[in-house]
């Protein structure tokens, strides 16, 4: 729907700025004034086609791989520079990884091959355009306050991907205790969209320039690759950051179809940031959720939502997409009951190590890997074949 502007209404994106000179809007401008004001919204009742498509299995392992090379590579090489691998195709690190031997692990003399061969194991055409590391504070003192976002393409995929990793605590464990009951701290989104969210997000998002600096690498790629989708993905701590990357960079390119995927990510806001993110027409968002993971349900509180749809992998190798899901803790089936809630929060608190490996990257990746060719073919909730009217299927969840 076309949506006039908004002040302080975080339901709603605000008025968006020219970007043109003042002669240029003079001649852009229309006969209608005030119509430039306006522009497109959508929500989760009334969603673009986008924001309801459902992912290929096969793009939703790739991520997953990436995200698993990103929380894995600091076990081989703790200060590891993918950008030493920019614009370097495929084939030629398979043939330098073929070159290298156990016992002589170093690729031209900096790159492990370790790290190269799970690179290469993503996917066969994948290409590292870019690699960021950032401190919120002294990088000697604060590793706890690292951030990182690794750029890829692949051209089958036809796909800019972009990876975000907090540090090896912080991916581990998001969230602390006191998420569990204790109430948390929330802050506004910015000066623009006065949204409140979870304040560890917000400072660590905004406590470096990785957003200016991946913003910017992603306006280059734009133009080197024109028909490729942009997707923000990332586990645990760096699924809350490509969240909130994925709604700025989409409000911002509304040219542009940007995809979230995430894994493990815990709940950043809540039901204004809920309708805030399923505005944006042109955003899509699948959290991906397994087993008991207890911080797909952190941090507790009725204040708290979690925003798109979710991709819920049982212990039987299933796969269920549920619509704009709220809650994993709100629905009544597969263990997902309030029960099922408290027990993961109990389990979290006592250290469980069910939950610590469900939340793990390489619990996700090895699930989807070796489940072969499950996969859903429509939203869980949909029912019925619905109404087609101008070539437009009209439901009721």
């Amino acid at each position: 729907c076309l949506t006039p502007p908004r002040k302080n209404f975080g339901s709603h994106i605000k008025h968006q700025q020219s970007r043109t000179s003042s002669a240029a809007q003079v001649t852009l401008s229309t006969s209608y004034n005030g119509v430039n004001d306006y522009r497109m919204t959508s929500t989760e009742h009334d969603p673009s086609l986008f924001q309801v498509e459902l992912p290929a299995k096969k793009e939703i392992m790739v991520h997953s791989k990436i995200c698993a090379l990103m929380d894995g590579y600091t076990a081989i090489h703790c200060d590891f520079n993918f950008a030493m691998l920019s614009g370097v195709s495929h084939s030629t690190l398979e043939k330098e990884y073929e070159r290298s031997t156990d016992e002589k692990p170093m690729i031209a003399g900096s790159c492990h091959r370790d790290v190269v061969q799970k690179l290469l194991a993503c996917a066969n055409d994948i290409v590292v355009e870019g690699f960021f590391r950032e401190y919120t504070d002294d990088e000697n003192r604060k590793e706890s306050e690292r951030m990182e976002a690794c750029i890829l393409s692949s051209e089958g995929l036809r796909q800019i991907i972009v990876c975000f990793r907090g540090s090896t605590a912080n991916q581990a464990k998001p969230l602390g205790k006191s998420s569990l009951f204790g109430k948390q701290a929330s802050c506004i989104l910015d000066e623009e969209q006065k949204v409140p969210i979870l304040t560890t997000f917000r400072t660590a998002y905004f406590g470096t320039s990785l957003e200016k600096t991946v913003f910017t690498l992603l306006a280059n790629l734009e133009t080197r690759k024109p028909f490729f989708d942009v997707v923000m993905t990332g586990h645990s701590f760096g699924a809350a950051m490509a969240t909130i990357a994925s709604f700025r960079y989409a409000s911002s390119n509304s040219q542009m179809r940007v995809s979230c995927h995430v894994f493990g990510s815990p709940r950043i806001g809540g039901e204004e940031w809920r309708q805030l993110i399923h505005s944006v027409p042109n955003l899509r968002i699948y959290r991906t959720e397994n087993g008991s993971d207890p911080y797909v349900l952190l941090p507790s509180g009725n204040e708290w939502i979690h925003c798109g749809h979710a991709i819920q992998m049982g212990d039987g190798s299933e796969f269920k997409a549920r619509r704009f899901d709220r809650d994993r803790s709100s629905t009544t089936s597969n263990n997902h009951n309030l029960l099922g809630f408290v027990q993961a929060k109990v389990g979290m608190a006592q250290g469980s190590s069910q939950g610590k490996v469900d939340h793990d990257i390489q619990s996700y990746d090895e699930k989807l890997t070796s489940s072969g060719d499950k996969w859903f073919t429509d939203f869980c909730e949909v029912k019925g074949k619905g109404i087609r009217a101008n070539n437009e299927r009209r439901t009721l969840a």
